[in-house]
């Protein structure tokens, strides 16, 4: 798994690339413990380079999610792959993550909501 992380305007954005499993999920999971201890509250993940995302993914996502929503943050996804998708709806996500299309859809959704 690769993250890029870069910034746009006051929310941080992380490109995450390959396969979100067993394998990947602590490296994920280190990096969004580093982005709620730097008390970063406006997140983008662009999951546009996700090819596969495991339980242990699903369940890394979740708690980045909370964790957000303690410091009154907020989570947005974006650019969901076909199968992440899927997954995201079998599995109930889609109802619990704020998911858009694009990553500037994304980032236009902190405007609307402030």
């Amino acid at each position: 798994m690769e993250i890029r992380q870069s910034t746009d305007n006051d929310a941080v954005v992380l490109e995450l690339l390959g396969r979100l499993d067993e394998l990947a999920a602590p490296e994920v999971q280190s990096a969004f413990t580093e982005l709620v201890n730097h008390k970063t509250t406006r997140v983008v993940l662009d999951m546009a380079g996700v090819e596969y995302i495991s339980s242990s993914g699903l369940r890394v996502l979740l708690m980045l999610f909370r964790a957000l929503g303690k410091r009154q943050g907020q989570l947005k996804l974006c650019a969901l792959t076909p199968f992440v998708a899927e997954v995201f709806e079998v599995s109930n996500f889609a109802t619990v993550f704020d998911i858009h299309p694009t990553r500037d859809e994304a980032l236009r959704a902190f405007g609307e909501e402030t």
